[in-house]
């Protein structure tokens, strides 16, 4: 008998005892009558001592056997107190979560709204990751990614949070000086914030036609945060979500450059490992943040 049916056994044992019978304790435990003499039969002959005098209709407690039941019960108390301590975290949003998020995402998006979470399920304690890199979610132990483009790994579940357009873009004070380009191939001689995420070549849908522009500038970045800085600052064209610049194209600070071109729109997706939807603190995460950026127009917003 190895520990771990022995440990099983016990458990049975235990029951027996508390169930007062053989067949009670079988029904219980969805077993047969069979099933159940048969472990404590093991259980007796891996001790070297009886537990239990039989007779046709009833049983009795050998003095091994009372001071055995006192371990078995105890671990049986453990087993359920360990079954509803986990189902607490399923049931219930509490525990940990850990989360990662592209730094300007993040710290635009979904910081705000972990803070929003955490005021409603204040049991939920939050890990957060800010980092441009593409993080092993599996590897590193993190609960959810959130991530733009599509899912590549098979290992990972994902559903796309929200899905925005990106525009090119300029400040008001590139244009002043530098002018506005008139038509795609113009992007050309434009100067650019260039960006690792997006292409060196750009394709665009211009008054239904498929355009490709290869564009250069001498400003180059690996994080939006720092792409809108420089934008803001007038060191060149740049592509960007349209949310991240709606209020100041609207107060007339940025422009956005060439509308009626058309470029692919961004999405995105909150991506996990499978299974880890069974908690409910995760679930309750992802319900939220879907619920808190549902509203993000494709048109107006974005990350």
């Amino acid at each position: 008998m190895s520990a771990l049916d022995e440990v099983r056994a016990m458990m049975i044992f235990a029951r027996v005892v508390e169930d007062g019978g053989f067949s009670a304790a079988a029904r219980k435990m969805g077993l047969s009558r069979a099933a159940v003499s048969h472990q404590i039969r093991q259980l007796e002959a891996k001790l070297g001592v009886p537990l239990l005098r039989r007779s046709t209709r009833n049983f009795s407690l050998t003095d091994a056997g009372t001071r055995y039941y006192d371990s078995c019960r105890t671990i049986a108390l453990e087993a359920e107190a360990a079954r509803k301590r986990v189902e607490i975290l399923r049931d219930e949003p509490v525990g940990k979560i850990s989360i990662t998020s592209s730094v300007h995402l993040g710290t635009l998006r979904i910081v705000p709204i972990l803070d929003r979470f955490r005021q409603t399920y204040p049991g939920v304690a939050i890990d957060v990751h800010l980092s441009d890199e593409v993080v092993d979610l599996i590897g590193r132990g993190i609960d959810i990614g959130i991530r733009s483009g599509p899912l590549k790994s098979s290992e990972l579940k994902s559903f796309k949070l929200y899905q925005t357009h990106r525009i090119i873009a300029a400040s008001s004070g590139y244009v002043a000086r530098v002018g506005l380009p008139e038509t795609p191939e113009q992007l050309a001689d434009h100067d650019w914030v260039m960006y690792s995420r997006v292409p060196e070549t750009l394709r665009l849908i211009c008054d239904d036609q498929e355009k490709s522009i290869r564009v250069s500038g001498s400003v180059r970045v690996d994080n939006a945060t720092a792409r809108l800085q420089f934008l803001r600052g007038g060191h060149g064209l740049a592509v960007v979500p349209f949310c991240d610049i709606a209020d100041e194209i609207e107060r007339g600070d940025v422009v956005h450059v060439l509308p009626n071109c058309k470029l692919p729109d961004l999405e995105v997706f909150a991506v996990f490992p499978a299974g880890v939807t069974r908690s409910a603190k995760i679930q309750s995460l992802l319900d939220f943040m879907r619920r808190e950026l549902r509203d993000i127009d494709v048109g107006r917003n974005g990350g």
